[in-house]
């Protein structure tokens, strides 16, 4: 049986999801909004419980501290106010008076992010601020002071584009909301005005009509249109923010709720891409899902609601876009783009973002779309290695949705996705495996390198390189634990690059710097193997190289080829670069012998592999093209957050952290010519696992150069390769580039096939004799041409897409 408690905790979770508002009082769902005859009114009360939760949340003993630590944070902001309030500004770090560009537009941000923590503080019941009078008198000042001085219609909008159309009206109006009793109605009419000054209409950037905006640029544009509609008495605004999530003005073309083949959007095979050549579900994506949940939350019940048929898009990307990239509540670097370098912003925030964004959309989606969304989150919070998880960065009323569903018996925890799965269109694959999970970031003339931008990620010069993240649950906060200020920047996991200097990105504005090359991609077979490969040319080609990853039930095989530069400066591969705490690396296992490596000892020189107790190891692969030396040390290494992100609003601290690092180099030389490297990666295995695969490698090298790479699988009939052009390796010719996986096994063969490079309509592939030659199944456009020799063609769609075949 229920505990009232429980019950308050499940209706709370249908309030804020469904259309029905209710109120809540100690175990029992009392009366509804809808009793005011005013519907703008209902809304901007049901915004309100929204944002601060209906009280119930002070009763909750898992909020505590959330409570306790969101009153602390109020406490330090409220101090700092500087009084009387006026210029230069309202705190004295944040001048607003006598500074420009992007100073001023960044901490006119900032200064709008304090006030609606403070407004927020306010208005949530259990924080030593709720319904403090003094408090209010000082923000309803702070407020008025802005919309006389700072935030005013008819001002030049210099600096940051992004605050003074996006950043400061939700965060102005989601102010007003919760202060909505106090804040008198010229300072609300000033600041909506300045709002609708910047941002006339959703659909566009700035006052013109030029540059449509899409995905989450769109959808925060219009859930600040709908609340500034709301506040302003503007039924005509909340239908032009409705209308806009569709793109109505352009029949759809940038609707939200509609598949896009190329830019930004989604995608049918579950890509996301913003800002045009970046795979970005992990933040831009988190931000549309979180305000479409949002806005469907708020209008839904009203006759506002939003009614286009097409939102099952944004009801299916939560399994086929951002689950994927979910591990055990965290989200995946690979798709987080230059957020990788805020502090305050690690993988398990924009985690928290996605599961909470989940829970809300949950309520009023319906099944089954409901009890699987539950399932997922409730899978990854149980399976977190961070007990708050779901509740940083969270409101305390997304913090109740945490709380609510843990506590609900009815609904079963998904279990540890096993499953591998391909994106043609943002160039990632993902590898999930029940003790550990893998992506690689790969380039090409489509997809970016990496994005810096706003003096944001100011050395991620490698991550697109083949920067190789494996998630292991020895070890779920690898990649949050200062991870990004102290790891070396030109010594990424998976990467080859040369060790000539780089210069910080610290600068103004935005970039993303594609790579020059075609062939970036790969396949996933059956849901259980996977194929990845780039073509690399480096960023002022200056090298060159030839790249795979193969990915298999319990490693992944790497393999280089055709390593060749004129850069002057030694060339190497980081096989990895794993961080510890200072002073708590593990014992190392080189060539099978301990060794207790002290920081920043010489390095040592290794042939057959390398096992870090605990963590899993690493093997030599010898053939064809393998050449240079390959070494293991322990680095230390000291950095701040600030270096690589110094941005106006998620700048990090100059506080030293260090970290210590397992690195594993194959050096090839200072200009080779033609060099290359095989290695398996065991996540989380016993060291004679390490030394079994080793000893007897279950993986054969079948090819490895310029043209070619490929590798077999005896035990499982299985054999993989990247062909970069036309040619033959292994029994099998292909007539152009090509990933290829094929598997014989219970007397069939499977073949799937794509064309990372996207330069064919058709692609043929001959294979050897042994073969079977009757069509059991096939994807429409693959087919049998020839029977000697067995010949396949594949139609292929132009983005990268794998077409399959299974013989017998």
């Amino acid at each position: 049986m229920m505990s009232p408690l429980e019950v308050d905790r499940r209706s709370f979770l249908a309030l804020l999801g469904a259309g029905a508002l209710v109120t809540m009082t100690a175990g029992t769902a009392t009366s509804a909004f809808g009793a005011t005859a005013d519907p703008l009114a209902a809304l901007i009360e049901k915004r309100r419980v929204m944002l601060a939760g209906d009280g119930s949340a002070a009763s909750v003993p898992e909020l505590a501290s959330v409570l306790s630590g969101m009153s602390d944070a109020a406490d330090a902001s409220w101090k700092a106010m500087v009084r009387p309030i006026g210029a230069p500004g309202i705190w004295a770090d944040l001048p607003v008076a006598g500074v420009t560009g992007t100073t001023l537009s960044g901490n006119m941000g900032v200064t709008f992010d304090r006030l609606f923590s403070l407004a927020l503080a306010y208005s949530t019941a259990g924080t030593r601020q709720h319904q403090d009078q003094a408090l209010a008198s000082d923000l309803v000042a702070a407020l008025t002071y802005l919309s006389t001085d700072v935030y005013i219609a008819g001002r030049a909008a210099v600096g940051n584009w992004w605050f003074w159309e996006i950043g400061v009206p939700r965060k102005a109006a989601d102010t007003l909301i919760l202060l909505h009793a106090v804040v008198p109605a010229e300072v609300r009419t000033a600041l909506m005005a300045a709002a609708r000054y910047f941002t006339p209409n959703p659909n566009w950037r700035g006052r013109g009509t030029s540059f449509a905006e899409t995905g989450a640029n769109r959808t925060d544009k219009s859930l600040s249109c709908a609340l500034r509609g709301i506040l302003d008495n503007r039924p005509d605004e909340i239908a032009l923010a409705r209308d806009a999530l569709s793109d109505t003005v352009r029949g759809g073309r940038n609707s939200v709720f509609g598949y896009v083949t190329s830019g930004d959007g989604f995608y049918r095979d579950g890509s996301f891409v913003q800002h045009s050549y970046l795979p970005y579900v992990g933040t831009y994506g988190v931000v549309t899902l979180g305000g479409l949940a949002e806005i469907l939350g708020l209008l839904g019940g009203s006759e506002w609601d939003v009614v286009d048929p097409n939102k099952s898009v944004i009801l299916d990307a939560v399994e086929g876009a951002f689950a994927p990239f979910i591990w055990n509540g965290r989200m995946m670097d690979a798709v987080r783009g230059r957020a990788v370098s805020r502090q305050k912003a690690p993988d398990y925030i924009d985690g928290a973002g996605a599961m909470t964004a989940i829970l809300l959309l949950a309520q009023g989606a319906g099944e089954p779309y409901r009890e699987r969304y539950l399932s997922l989150v409730k899978g990854w919070l149980q399976r977190s290695s961070e007990k708050q998880y779901g509740l940083p960065s969270q409101t305390v009323a997304k913090s109740l949705l945490v709380t609510s569903i843990l506590g609900d018996d009815t609904v079963q925890a998904a279990p540890a996705p096993v499953y591998t799965k391909a994106f043609g269109d943002q160039d990632r694959l993902v590898h999930h495996r029940p003790t550990f999970s893998a992506v690689v970031n790969i380039s090409s003339n489509r997809i970016g390198r990496y994005e810096w931008g706003n003096r944001e990620n100011n050395l991620g010069w490698y991550q697109g390189d083949g920067l190789t993240y494996v998630y292991s649950t020895a070890d779920q906060a690898q990649f949050s634990a200062d991870f990004w200020p102290t790891v070396d920047p030109y010594r990424l996991p998976g990467t080859t690059v040369t060790a000539e200097p780089r210069k910080n990105g610290a600068a103004d504005g935005t970039g993303i710097p594609r790579a020059f090359q075609r062939f970036a991609g790969g396949l996933a077979l059956d849901d259980r193997w996977g194929i990845q490969g780039m073509d690399h040319l480096n960023h002022n080609k200056t090298l060159s190289a030839r790249k795979s990853w193969f990915f298999l039930d319990d490693k992944m095989v790497c393999l280089g080829a055709g390593v060749t530069s004129a850069s002057g400066f030694d060339v190497f591969t980081t096989i990895e670069n794993r961080s510890f705490p200072a002073g708590a690396v593990p014992m190392l296992r080189p060539d099978n012998r301990y060794r207790s490596l002290a920081a920043d000892a010489a390095a040592v020189k290794v042939r057959r592999n390398v096992h870090i107790d605990g963590h899993g190891g690493y093997v030599f692969l010898k053939g064809e093209g393998v050449s240079g030396d390959i070494d293991v040390r322990v680095v230390r290494r000291s950095g701040d957050w600030m270096t690589i992100n110094s941005g106006s609003d998620t700048g990090g601290s100059d506080e030293v952290k260090t970290r210590d690092y397992v690195t594993i180099t194959h050096h090839h030389g200072t200009d080779p010519s033609g060099g290359g490297y095989a290695y398996v990666v065991l996540p989380n295995v016993h060291h004679s696992a390490t030394f079994d695969e080793s000893e007897t490698p279950t993986v054969s090298v079948v090819a490895n150069n310029s043209t070619a790479q490929m590798i077999a699988v005896a035990d499982s009939g299985l054999t993989l390769a990247n062909f970069f052009a036309a040619g033959s390796a292994g029994g099998f010719s292909v007539t152009g580039p090509c990933s290829l996986a094929v598997r014989t096994a219970d007397g069939r063969t499977t073949v799937a096939l794509s064309d990372p490079s996207r330069t064919q309509t058709v692609a043929r592939v001959t294979l050897p004799s042994s073969a079977g030659t009757s069509v059991i199944e096939a994807d429409s456009g693959a087919r049998v041409v020839s029977t000697s020799p067995l010949t396949l063609e594949f139609d292929l769609d132009g983005h990268g897409h794998s077409k399959r075949i299974v013989l017998g």
